[in-house]
């Protein structure tokens, strides 16, 4: 095993280590080194390695500076004209303005005559949007500038206005009938043709009059057979101004009804008119039966109308009710007729009652539930509640001033 020369090259003939076996030294084989310098002072060589020279140490490590960027320049302060692509529509643009016309009157059919206006200028918003349409190009118009087509679609108002006008005529309606009823039977009785052809016979079948001016005891029935065929007649008004389609049907259903209530009123007031001079023959004053019944029969209808539009309350529930006190009435006149008792002042209060209970629901209906196209029926309807409570407010009249 060899040993490192670390001191420099032993002078020669020097063993450099020594066999640990045998113990015999051992020479090195190695050429002389060369030496590593020379001695400055004396110039002799310097075996060894050469002088380490400390190199001098690293200046310390200095960030670079931090990195600044320039200050932002605000583009709302002082926009540049040239980068604002909005400030100025491009010449190019076919919507600023129109191309000049060629044309020294335009065809109607040159898309160039007006310039075509912006889509969402006023355009109108879709069916579930309620508010204004969004005016990009410019305010939204006024009411008063937006055209007719657009003013008669806005449907706020439609159904409101509709059933104002359905109101109105159906009262001008039954105004009118009650003004055709009155003047049919002031004809009936004034005119001396119809009184005796029409009036005369009639009241004589109705109340079983022979010729000679004498009741017999057939009465009750010819009763019953006016109030039979004034029945149908009525049925058959009814459905013309129910269901027809045509106005003239439902007009002349209307017409119809108010002749036949006419004519069954006519031997009710030739009995007032028997009474009346009965009263006067005893040096009684005019009774006016016909008169008072007329004005409270108004009062009544008048009140009960108030009440329903004022109060606005829907009185649609009674219609049950109504429908089972009509079906007990028309027993009990029935039963008097077949049985021959007479129904009282109280069967006439009761009536009284029950065409009131029909004018409520007729007019909550009216107001809230009939079509608006159907004011000639619900006219009729009316009208026959009216003239129901007119025939028992005369009845009680009767009785109340013949005692």
């Amino acid at each position: 095993m060899s040993n490192d020369n670390q001191g420099g090259w032993p002078p020669p003939g020097q063993p450099t280590g020594f066999d640990p076996m045998t113990g015999q030294p051992i020479y090195a084989q190695q050429a002389p080194p060369q030496p590593t310098g020379f001695d400055p002072m004396t110039g002799q060589p310097i075996y060894g390695q050469p002088p380490q020279y400390q190199q001098p140490p690293p200046p310390p490590y200095q960030p670079p500076p931090s990195y600044q960027p320039p200050p932002a320049q605000n583009p709302y302060t002082q926009p540049p004209p040239q980068q604002n692509p909005y400030a100025q529509p491009p010449p190019q643009n076919p919507y600023a303005q129109p191309p000049p016309n060629p044309y020294a009157q335009p065809p109607p059919q040159n898309p160039y005559a007006q310039a075509p206006q912006m889509q969402y200028a006023h355009a109108q918003p879709p069916p579930y949007m309620h508010a204004q349409p969004m005016a990009y190009a410019g305010a939204a118009p006024a009411a008063d500038s937006l055209p007719g087509d657009l003013r008669s679609s806005a449907n706020a108002t439609v159904g409101q206005s509709d059933r104002v006008r359905f109101i109105r005529l159906t009262y001008i309606h039954l105004f009118a009938a009650m003004g055709v009823f009155a003047g049919l039977l002031a004809a009936l009785f004034k005119v001396p043709a119809l009184a005796e052809h029409v009036s005369a016979p009639l009241t004589r079948f109705a109340l079983g009059i022979d010729a000679e001016g004498y009741s017999d005891g057939s009465a009750r029935w010819h009763w019953g057979v006016v109030l039979a065929v004034f029945m149908v007649v009525s049925w058959i008004a009814d459905y013309w101004a129910q269901h027809a389609s045509s106005k003239p049907l439902q007009y002349a259903g209307l017409l119809f009804y108010v002749v036949a209530e006419a004519l069954i009123f006519v031997p009710l007031l030739v009995i007032v008119q028997w009474k009346t001079e009965e009263i006067l023959a005893k040096g009684g004053g005019d009774p006016n039966i016909l008169r008072d019944s007329a004005f409270t029969t108004l009062a009544i209808f008048g009140a009960l109308t108030a009440s329903v539009i004022f109060s606005k309350k829907d009185f649609s529930f009674m219609r049950s009710g109504l429908a089972m006190m009509s079906a007990a009435a028309m027993m009990l006149v029935v039963l008097s007729l077949v049985f021959g008792f007479n129904l009282g002042i109280v069967f006439s209060i009761a009536m009284v009652v029950l065409a009131a209970g029909y004018i409520l629901y007729q007019t909550s209906q009216v107001l809230a539930h009939y079509d608006p196209h159907q004011y000639v029926a619900a006219s009729l309807a009316l009208f026959s509640s009216v003239a129901l409570m007119f025939w028992y407010v005369i009845r009680i009249f009767l009785r109340m001033r013949s005692q």
